[in-house]
Formats: structure tokens, sequence, C-alpha cells
């Protein structure tokens, strides 16, 4: 089975996230997408609690798309490098592929074995909020790569359906008082309003 992960803070699920599952399904001969909520952020990111941002991400599943609480499970600061090496290992069967946001590509190299990520597993990257004209070169340049491995596919496609919605910005327009309609799935409207988070 072909697994695509995408990982994050998921605080909170949105819209964009169904996007990029729906369309990675799509575009790249994947069986499955998993939604994997991190425990705790590498960069040190203050996060809503672990019960709350995996409870809200569950609300996203489909016939493809699934929930792993593999990162949660560990209860320690969530790597890419450690979660791949480890289900690899685990799930000899499949094949992982991880997504990857082209706006984390100026901070890949603050990966921990970033390297070793793009020598060992296989990468997907998926435009955030518009195509990039250059976007292979940016691939090149931030993974310090001559040419693009096989391993490693740069989504770029004319069908692509892209957004700017953030999980920084819907927690912002909470605190703003702004309404999160049509930004994120209405039963997570729900859990958000009545847990009372991001005020």
């Amino acid at each position: 089975m072909n697994i695509a992960i995408l990982g994050g803070s998921f605080d909170p699920p949105h819209l964009g996230h169904i996007f990029i599952a729906q369309q990675v399904k799509e575009f790249i001969p994947v069986d499955q997408i998993w939604l994997m909520p991190v425990y705790q952020h590498a960069f040190d990111k203050k996060l809503t609690a672990v019960q709350h941002r995996l409870a809200m991400t569950r609300y996203l599943e489909n016939e493809y798309t699934k929930v792993s609480p593999w990162e949660i499970d560990q209860q320690k600061t969530s790597y890419t490098i450690d979660t791949l090496n480890a289900i690899q290992k685990r799930f000899l069967q499949n094949k992982f592929f991880w997504i990857l946001g082209s706006d984390q590509l100026p901070v890949f190299h603050k990966y921990k074995q970033w390297q070793e990520i793009i020598k060992k597993h296989s990468l997907l990257i998926f435009p955030r909020e518009y195509i990039l004209p250059h976007l292979e070169e940016e691939v090149k340049q931030s993974l310090r790569l001559q040419t693009i491995p096989e391993n490693v596919i740069v989504l770029q496609n004319q069908n692509l359906m892209l957004t700017n919605i953030s999980s920084t910005k819907i927690r912002q327009r909470i605190k703003n008082g702004l309404s999160i309609t049509n930004f994120v799935p209405k039963d997570i409207e729900k859990y958000i309003s009545e847990n009372r988070l991001y005020l």
C-alpha cells in the first residue's frame, strides 16, 4: 500500500488540510493519506492540548483519509526522521511519502537529520497558496540538490486548487471575534465553540 503522511500541529485542522489530502490522492498514486498530529512541536511552538487537536483532526477522516496518532502515542517531541524510520520499520509492506508544504522549504535545513530524510525517504512537495513558477528550482536550492531525485516528487499540476487558509489565521480570526465558517468543517467549528478554544 502507498501511504502519504501529512504531519502537522492541526491546531486547528481546516479546509486547507482537506484540499491537500484530496488532491494528493487525485494526482499521486497513493491508497491512503494519514493525518498525523504532532505530540510536541520540534520548533517549540506552544500547542493546544493533544486531546483537542486529535479529536478535531478525526473529523477530517473519510474513506481514504485516516488519522494516525503515531507521534502522539510516542509522547515526546516529534521529529520527521524518527517518525519515518520507525513507521517504515513497523509497516514493511507499505511505501510512505512525507507531504511537505512548499512553505516549509526555507526551514527544511533545520529539520533533524534533514539530509538523511532526503536520502532515505520519499518526499512529496505540495505548493501552498500559489503555484511557484520556479518551484523545482526552489526545491533544489532549499534541499541543496543538483538535480531532483526520484524520491522527491514536486506536485505541479494546472488543475491544483490552492488556498492560504492556515491554522494561524483561523486562531487569529477567533481571537478577533471573526467567523471561521467555511474555513473549517462545521463539526470542528462546533467543537472549537463548545470547548472555548483559541479565545
